[in-house]
């Protein structure tokens, strides 16, 4: 009785192992794969997973499509990823430090760090700061002293976006007097200012340069560390000495917590590949996408660096945000 206890006690280990390395080995992918995008269509997050779209349906051998879910700054995407099965069929595309701070400052309903870091399309395409283009602000002391009398009603994407990280900066550190008023898409917030309807806007300097082109509006300058790579000729604020208005930026493709290993390593070797494809470099430079490839740990450790950046300005957004 013992031993034939025993034996099936054995039996059903050895099924169980089988079953584990089943699943383990099992094909993937063998369904569509969801890229969810934070904004609409039209902005650098969205620009960043249409440019890769077609390059990694290529390596990765399965459909890849791309559903816009704008809201709440975009929350609303980063809770919803954060939440499905980790499977590695429904991915998020999102910006660093506002996925930070949305977490941080707008209470969203997910954890950064928590996140499975997948693959970093890229970084260093700005925000930059502008005004009308017959606006009399030529500067941004000008626009200092234009706003002491009156509040400047300033466009950009919702709450705990970067172009709401930029506008709670001059406000608190520089001491430009503003009201921010969130748009769906750094488009939006750009075209809100190109028309007149706000006195000035901070968002991607994608979003903003056609209408500088088009002498809608004028940028007065980007808020990298350094001069964006795509626009050489527009200054940063750090060289116009307003070091305390300086945010790096990211895109990247998250999966939620708890994506298996055999799963990501999948994903990660797809879009590897995607972004090693000349074809992909050459669209990317066509769209004026400056490329930032990291994958796994490397992506999480500079994400983190993010996360760390926004922890410590808590307080001054908070304080930008209860206002």
């Amino acid at each position: 009785m013992r031993k034939s206890f025993i034996k099936s006690i054995v039996v059903l280990a050895v099924l169980a192992f089988s079953f584990s390395m089943a699943v383990a080995q099992e094909k993937f992918p063998t369904e569509p794969i969801r890229l969810v995008i934070t904004h609409t269509a039209g902005g650098t997050t969205d620009m960043a997973a249409r440019v890769i779209q077609p390059y990694l349906q290529k390596a990765i051998g399965v459909p890849v499509v791309i559903e816009n879910m704008a809201g709440a700054g975009g929350n609303i995407a980063r809770a919803f990823v954060f939440k499905q099965k980790p499977d590695g069929y429904t991915l998020l595309v999102s910006q660093q430090p506002s996925m930070s701070s949305g977490e941080i400052v707008s209470g969203g309903k997910f954890e950064v760090l928590k996140l499975t870091h997948i693959f970093n399309i890229a970084g260093k395409n700005y925000d930059c700061v502008a005004v009308p283009f017959d606006s009399p602000i030529k500067t941004i002391e000008d626009m200092k002293k234009a706003s002491q009398g009156q509040p400047l009603t300033s466009a950009g994407t919702g709450i705990g976006s970067n172009a709401y990280i930029v506008a709670m900066l001059l406000k608190q550190k520089v001491g430009v007097n503003l009201t921010y008023v969130p748009f769906n898409s750094g488009t939006e917030a750009a075209l809100a200012v190109g028309g007149g309807k706000t006195q000035m806007g901070t968002g991607a300097l994608d979003s903003y340069f056609p209408l500088h082109e088009q002498k809608k509006l004028r940028v007065l300058a980007v808020t990298g560390p350094t001069r964006d790579q795509s626009h050489k000729e527009i200054p940063s604020m750090t060289e116009l000495g307003y070091p305390q208005v300086k945010i790096d930026q990211m895109t990247g493709v998250f999966g939620p917590p708890g994506l298996p290993k055999e799963r990501l390593d999948v994903l990660i070797k797809a879009f590897e590949k995607a972004a090693a494809d000349p074809e992909f470099t050459a669209a990317a430079a066509k769209a004026k996408l400056t490329l930032q490839p990291l994958a796994g740990e490397e992506f999480f450790k500079e994400s983190k660096s993010f996360y760390d950046t926004i922890k410590a300005l808590e307080d001054v957004l908070k304080a930008g945000a209860s206002k």
